[in-house]
């Protein structure tokens, strides 16, 4: 199989969603309930059809290794940066892994632990449906983008928010280029204006929830012993 440059050769690259197990028939229910189009809500989940789903790998994308700043917070693992410029509220891609019952998505129930694992990789499909993804162990090129804080940017560029996605017939949490402030404003002309530029870090921010637990358990390690280091994304 065909796989993005600087992918890690020990984890399994994925095309499509992995559905685990654990999955009973009223989580794929609910997952597989495409949403009504003819609502015009802002609120309202968008619905992508099969063509305007990025192909994968995804050529918008590319995973590169932190070298630079000395400050970063993922230096010396890596992130995804723009291989094109991504105008704002863009698709860039889905974030694929393996689809499981939450039991406390680490993104956004940070305190909660299932069967006593923990990963950084755990979003929330449907977390009324209790439905989570998460790509700690297979996963595509979403899971190296990394949180907005300590990189440099005041704010994040990108986020997560789910989507219909016609061709796989379920929800999936997409990673997008967040929408353009209001007013218009942005750096540079052109094409260059607003949205995410060519050999950009996408970064978006992880909530929270998620830092609160990262502090907890550095802390818990560094009661035991004597330090603690956070895992990338």
């Amino acid at each position: 199989m065909l796989q993005p440059k600087n992918w890690p050769s020990t984890l399994p690259y994925l095309t499509a969603p992995l559905h685990g197990k654990d999955l009973t028939p009223a989580h794929l229910a609910a997952i597989r309930t495409k949403p009504s189009s003819s609502s015009s809500s802002s609120t309202d989940m968008p619905i992508i059809p099969a063509a305007d789903t990025p192909p994968l790998p995804c050529p918008r994308v590319k995973i590169q290794p932190i070298t630079a700043p000395a400050s970063h917070p993922a230096l010396g693992q890596c992130g995804l940066f723009a291989a094109r410029h991504l105008a704002p509220g863009t698709l860039i891609l889905a974030y694929l892994g393996r689809v499981h019952t939450g039991g406390g998505s680490v993104v956004v129930a940070a305190a909660a632990a299932a069967a006593g694992e923990k990963s950084d990789y755990d979003l929330w499909l449907d977390r009324e449906a209790d439905v989570a993804v998460d790509a700690a162990t297979c996963g595509n090129e979403a899971r190296f983008v990394n949180d907005y804080r300590g990189v440099g940017p005041a704010r994040p560029n990108a986020e997560f928010r789910p989507a219909f996605c016609e061709r796989w017939g379920e929800v999936c949490v997409g990673v997008w280029v967040k929408a353009a402030a209001a007013g218009g404003k942005g750096k540079g002309k052109g094409k260059g204006q607003g949205g995410i530029r060519k050999g950009e870090e996408i970064l978006v921010s992880y909530g929270k929830g998620f830092w609160e637990e990262r502090r907890r358990e550095m802390e818990g390690e560094e009661e035991e012993e004597g330090g603690g280091e956070r895992k990338g994304a």
